[in-house]
């Protein structure tokens, strides 16, 4: 049975939060839903509940189904092509068109409506993309936690965990501000840090930054750690950029608190966003359901 595409769904999902966005294309009526971590490289099978969730939501408060809904899901762990061929094979819905692409894309489009422009993306993880006057796209970075996310939340609380390491083989116990914080969290004992390290996610290291914001003008540890979150950020800014004179958007949930840190030779560059990234995966839903592909 053929249907008619009525309507497009945008997705935004990262390692710590899913929005997702259902659009009316003849009334221009929405629908929006939260749902839990989506990254489909640090957990599969939690980012395929959280997708099923936040569509089912959509399509119950809408009325819809999804034959009728052209889709783009901007998700991270999306680069990896087997993962996306898995979740599309395993979704239970059947969408009119769909495309997954990474999360890096969706704010790339998201950024500047479309336009071409250099985004550096900081939530749970980082990533860096560009898309210059000839719609030729780079990704920068990306390469996930254990190796790379510089500049992310999981890696500034990985770098306030080291700290705390840091102290316990010196001291015995925890000194600074810092690691008292962040003990507060993990354990006081070398047993209770090390039940915590075996079982850590990067969304569990990226939960203790927000506070350690709030420490910069208390604690000098702090403000090292910050400090060399900075530096991490002005160097992926440098690769995403390149030679280029492209806009520059800084995106995500660390983006505000941490573009105060930075060097005024950054600062500088950056523009605001026209969008996010879930105003990018609705673009991009829109473009993918062309006139050409209705019906």
């Amino acid at each position: 049975m053929n249907h008619t595409i009525q309507f497009i769904l945008g997705l935004d999902g990262g390692g710590t939060k899913t929005v997702a966005r259902l659009v009316d294309l003849q009334t221009s009526m929405q629908w929006q839903v939260n749902a839990g971590a989506t990254s489909l490289s640090n957990d599969y099978s939690l980012a395929l509940a959280n997708i099923t969730d936040a569509c089912g939501q959509l399509f119950e408060q809408a009325g819809c189904c999804a034959e009728q809904v052209s889709a783009v899901f901007g998700v991270a762990g999306a680069g990896d092509k087997s993962l996306v061929a898995r979740l599309e094979r395993d979704l239970v819905f059947k969408f009119a068109k769909l495309n997954v692409v990474s999360d890096a894309k969706s704010s790339l489009y998201g950024a500047n409506a479309g336009h071409p422009v250099a985004v550096v993306a900081l939530g749970t993880g980082s990533v860096g993309m560009r898309m210059d006057h000839n719609r030729n796209e780079k990704m920068i970075g990306g390469w996930g936690f254990c190796i790379g996310d510089e500049g992310g939340g999981a890696k500034l609380g990985y770098l306030a965990v080291q700290k705390l390491l840091l102290e316990m083989d010196l001291n015995g116990v925890a000194k600074s501000t810092l690691s008292l914080f962040v003990a507060s969290q993990i354990g006081y004992s070398r047993h209770s840090i090390l039940q915590w390290l075996a079982m850590a996610k990067p969304a569990d290291f990226a939960a203790l930054a927000p506070h350690i914001f709030t420490l910069k003008e208390e604690c000098v540890v702090a403000l090292e750690v910050l400090t060399a979150h900075a530096t991490m950020i002005e160097k992926l800014i440098k690769r995403t950029c390149g030679s280029s004179d492209l806009p520059l958007v800084l995106m995500g949930g660390l983006a505000e608190p941490s573009q105060g840190l930075l060097s005024a030779t950054y600062r500088n560059l950056i523009v605001p966003s026209k969008g996010n990234s879930l105003d990018g995966a609705c673009l991009l839903a829109k473009q993918l359901c062309s006139p050409a592909s209705i019906n």
